[in-house]
């Protein structure tokens, strides 16, 4: 039997030694907690699944983008349920298994059918022996980055064709210059036999159509020249619609805000966007009672998406309740000389575009098939000790 006194050293020996194992249980349970906080409040999606493919965790996100639980996840027949592409799931899948990882942009399905751009990342999890024991995906939505991209490219288009059409409207202006000159030439020649008259008429009209036309050209190029003041939106954007639709069964769903912030902006412009825009709304409701609902809110800094981070804004947004458009059609809405109208131009939205790129704004749409279109003017508000 050992003495008191070693019992006593082992005792205390023990205690020390237990002391230490609690605590790195307990910094490893904190570690582990940590981790798992963090997994839970990233903004990616991230799902783990075993080797078979069954779902065994997702993160608070997961849930949010796709809107399926593990156990729902798992009761879905079939394989790569959350992508719009079956293939795509069946590659990432060959290569997870293969020992290799996997990375790409695809758009992935939501439980409600919506398809949406994202950012994957799929890989194996090894065991300490480096045995594979399951396959984890992250899930980053690219739908504003993809958004942003898009405007940008609009933007750089829209302004390359600019260019071109400023200069084909400022040699066609000065033709059609010299053609007026002669016709009114022509016009005052005496005796001039009576059936050149209505003919000289007929070529003063489509002169004038196409002077008119040079000037659409030369605003869509430019903007247009630009006289700016502080001008509160409600009252110009309800009379630009009001105007719009006179004269059609469509009506207007009135909701301006009194209170809106004060923007610096050219009014008979932005006044042209927007009864260009309830204008296209109209034509394309084809005679039926439709609405047109007006709304606008203030965005304080940071607020909207895909917008510079300083300075407050103001949107305005018109929604019809039209037929809305297919994807096909609104990616090419602002291009100039694209219409799907019978007559004509081609350049009213392309117009628009220009003149709230000029003001510093963002002209946006949102539309589908059946559900309406929806137009948003994001124009930067006026500095607070301007409008005060």
């Amino acid at each position: 039997m050992l003495p008191p006194a070693a019992l006593a050293a082992g005792f205390v020996l023990g205690r020390r030694r237990a002391g230490r194992l609690q605590r790195r249980l307990d910094h490893t349970a904190a570690m582990l907690r940590r981790i798992s906080q963090a997994v839970e409040s990233t903004s990616d999606a991230i799902g783990i699944g075993d080797m078979q493919g069954h779902s065994l965790y997702h993160n608070r996100a997961h849930l949010e983008l796709f809107g399926y639980t593990v156990d729902e996840l798992n009761a879905v027949p079939g394989d790569g349920v959350l992508f719009a592409d079956p293939a795509v799931a069946q590659e990432i899948l060959t290569a997870v298994k293969g020992g290799r990882s996997w990375s790409g942009e695809t758009d992935v399905r939501t439980r409600a059918g919506q398809a949406i751009p994202a950012f994957v990342r799929a890989d194996i999890i090894r065991d300490e022996a480096g045995e594979p024991v399951g396959i984890y995906g992250v899930f980053a939505d690219i739908t504003e980055r993809r958004r942003r991209a898009e405007e940008q490219e609009r933007t750089n288009r829209l302004e390359s064709l600019g260019l071109m059409a400023g200069g084909i409207a400022h040699d066609f202006g000065n033709l059609m210059t010299v053609m007026s000159c002669n016709l009114y030439l022509a016009q005052d020649t005496p005796d001039l036999p009576l059936e050149v008259g209505p003919r000289l008429l007929e070529i003063d009209k489509v002169i004038h159509r196409a002077t008119k036309l040079t000037e659409q050209l030369k605003t869509f190029a430019k903007g247009g020249t630009q006289e700016r003041k502080l001008t509160r939106l409600p009252a110009l954007v309800r009379e630009a619609a009001r105007l719009a639709v006179t004269g059609s069964p469509v009506r207007l769903d009135d909701a301006l805000p009194a209170d809106l912030w004060p923007v610096e902006v050219d009014e008979t412009q932005i006044g042209q966007v927007v009864h260009n825009i309830v204008l296209n709304a109209v034509q394309a409701m084809t005679g039926a009672s439709g609405c047109v609902s007006l709304r606008a809110v203030n965005l304080e800094p940071g607020v909207e998406t895909g917008l510079p981070p300083t300075g407050a804004w103001v949107k305005v947004s018109l929604a019809d309740d039209g037929p809305g458009m297919p994807p096909e059609v609104l990616a090419r809405i602002f291009d100039p000389f694209f219409t799907t109208k019978k007559t004509g131009t081609g350049l009213g939205l392309a117009t628009s575009h220009t003149i709230i790129e000029k003001h510093r704004g963002r002209l946006r749409v949102d539309s589908q098939p059946g559900r309406g279109t929806t137009f948003h003017l994001i124009l930067p508000a006026a500095p607070r000790a301007l409008a005060e």
